[in-house]
């Protein structure tokens, strides 16, 4: 693996962008190396290093921020129960795949659901390499409401926009689109199949989240687990096919207190009344 001092150096002289954030890039990323079209960065902040795709999005948000969603980072680290299992969906890469498997304690595990090939492949890798195998079950498909075959869009490299909703994020426009036809089953029957006991749900599905919350019911009603999920403005929400404030709303008539924090929607159980 090369020092940041030799790849990083290359990567930052090649996008003038990021020169004047090489600085921080290096004190947030301190080793990177090329292959295979993609960069290996070390992330203390997800308890691992993982390997992107040089087109991805997501490598480009840390290479200039030398972070990736703090905010997100905090929560799922103060939410995550450790002896309990977690959910990962939309798990891309890994980034969350691997910081909750390194959270979890004894036989805890965590169920990485991701259906674009583009992404399996560094899902798998970064599973391997930071040695989560033992407490990682990867689902190859789309968590949904109901089991079946659905058709998502992807944008090749950027597999981090990919959705069986209409692709509207702002990142994708002007990019050449392409459709799949995956796999699909309900987080209710993911759960009983891998016999999990769900403490933590975390959803990143691009405008599809009101989706696997109806696939969900099950689980919420027997393990109570928090629940976390993507917020998107209204236009995005309607743009996309759904309807503004539609997964708060589910979420509360699950009996969940809900708190819509900017780019993030976290749903907590209300605990059980108890007689007097």
């Amino acid at each position: 693996m090369n020092t940041i001092g030799t790849s990083a150096r290359r990567f930052v002289k090649s996008h003038p962008l990021l020169r004047g954030c090489a600085r921080p890039l290096v004190r947030a990323i301190y080793r990177i190396s090329h292959r295979r079209g993609s960069f290996i960065v070390s992330l203390p902040d997800f308890l691992g290093s993982l390997e992107f795709d040089c087109h991805s999005d997501v490598l480009k948000r840390i290479m200039i921020q030398g972070q990736y969603e703090p905010e997100l980072v905090k929560t799922v680290k103060s939410k995550v129960d450790p002896d309990r299992d977690a959910i990962d969906v939309g798990a891309n890469v890994g980034l969350f795949t691997v910081l909750m498997s390194g959270l979890l304690a004894g036989s805890g595990r965590v169920l990485a659901v991701e259906p674009t090939p583009g992404a399996l492949q560094y899902l798998h890798r970064n599973v391997e390499r930071n040695h989560r195998t033992t407490n990682v079950i990867v689902f190859e498909g789309v968590a949904a409401r109901i089991p079946g075959e659905f058709t998502i869009n992807v944008i090749p490299g950027m597999e981090e926009y990919s959705t069986i909703a209409e692709l509207v994020h702002p990142c994708v426009k002007g990019k050449a689109k392409g459709q799949l036809r995956v796999a699909g089953d309900t987080i209710d029957d993911l759960v009983d199949r891998f016999a999990l006991r769900p403490g933590f749900i975390k959803i990143d599905t691009e405008g599809a989240e009101l989706d696997v919350l109806l696939g969900a019911r099950q689980t919420v009603a027997k393990y109570r687990p928090v629940i976390v999920c993507e917020s998107w403005p209204d236009d995005f929400v309607i743009a996309a096919g759904g309807n503004p404030g539609a997964v708060a709303n589910l979420l509360g008539s699950y009996g969940y207190d809900v708190f819509d924090r900017d780019d993030e929607i976290i749903a907590v159980p209300v605990p059980a009344a108890t007689g007097s």
